[in-house]
């Protein structure tokens, strides 16, 4: 795999984009033709401030120019745009395989990047990479344990090889749902988490968090059970790593969500309607709520979090319940 086209990228998309331009030809695509001139013109993305962009990293608006003879299309949009960017790619033939980094679950359809893909461009090689780790510090040569799922053991393979890049470490594995589902579950999870802990009203908030850590494994591990993933899946960086990281870092948008839900998340609220920021984990919540009834599952923490977001459930009535969970 030497030339990568990356579609709409974001924080993670753009870290990614730097890392592999090292070794290899990378084109960045956006459909907004005022925003892909502002970031070739000033080569950043205010998504990733003060990391510049190498002027060998091509970036354009004409989606024929990014991805023309690419031999791998990483999708970088969030999982509520992936099926949009992904109907852009339908009229074009013999398409490369594609690799996914959304963490989230389409709340429409409840269906994983992996389903869309199907569904939109039928049987084309896919993988999916997720795992603990921030854009801003991973561009700085911070390690992080990423993991790369895919059924194909083929391009897996030539994945292992282009993903030899420091500060990466990569493992892999063919428990594709698993990997997407740890990404979006600890979306969810972790605005509970940080919700308690915004609310300062347990002296033994360490103690509590653990266990909500714990206790949110868990739910990953049942609802993953019911929908086919693997439990080991769930105890390695792609999900207990990732929690973990997610519910304790203010790096995490999905943190802050929580801290700011217990104040006031009116603003940020409108904020993520609008789509001017990402937190993947505020269509998660509903998303899993609906796939917990579906399947009967009893998830007590997606299904506080969906009322203090949702049914205007007051946080502190929240936080006590959440906290009574432990």
């Amino acid at each position: 795999m030497k030339k990568i086209a990356i579609l709409e990228p974001g924080a993670w998309g753009t870290a990614l984009g730097i890392l592999l331009s090292k070794k290899n030809e990378v084109g960045f695509w956006y459909q907004t033709p005022k925003l892909a001139l502002k970031i070739a013109e000033f080569r950043e993305n205010e998504k990733l401030p003060g990391i510049k962009i190498p002027e060998d990293i091509f970036i354009s608006s004409k989606l024929k120019k990014v991805i023309e003879e690419a031999d791998l299309i990483i999708i970088a949009s969030p999982s509520f745009n992936f099926r949009r960017t992904l109907l852009k790619l339908k009229g074009f033939e013999k398409l490369p395989p594609f690799l996914g980094i959304a963490k989230g679950i389409e709340k429409e359809t409840l269906k994983l990047p992996s389903h869309i893909v199907e569904e939109v461009l039928g049987n084309v090689p896919y993988a999916h990479l997720s795992g603990p780790g921030f854009a801003k510090e991973i561009i700085r040569r911070k390690r992080a344990e990423e993991v790369i799922a895919s059924r194909n053991n083929s391009l897996l393979k030539k994945l292992k090889e282009l993903f030899k890049i420091k500060p990466l470490k990569v493992s892999l594995t063919t428990d594709l749902i698993g990997v997407q589902l740890a990404g979006a579950l600890k979306n969810a999870l972790a605005i509970a988490i940080s919700l308690v802990e915004a609310s300062g009203q347990n002296s033994g908030t360490r103690k509590v968090k653990n266990d909500l850590i714990r206790l949110g494994l868990e739910e990953m591990i049942k609802l993953g059970k019911v929908m086919g993933a693997k439990r080991k899946t769930f105890l390695g960086p792609a999900g207990s790593g990732d929690l973990i990281l997610t519910s304790t870092s203010p790096l995490s948008r999905n943190f802050q969500f929580g801290q700011a839900l217990f104040s006031d998340a009116k603003k940020l609220r409108k904020e993520i309607i609008e789509r001017k920021v990402t937190i993947e984990g505020f269509d998660n919540v509903l998303a899993f709520h609906r796939l917990g009834k579906i399947y009967k599952l009893d998830l007590p923490m997606i299904n506080e979090t969906y009322k203090a977001i949702y049914k205007n459930t007051h946080p502190k009535k929240a936080v006590e319940n959440l906290i009574k969970l432990v």
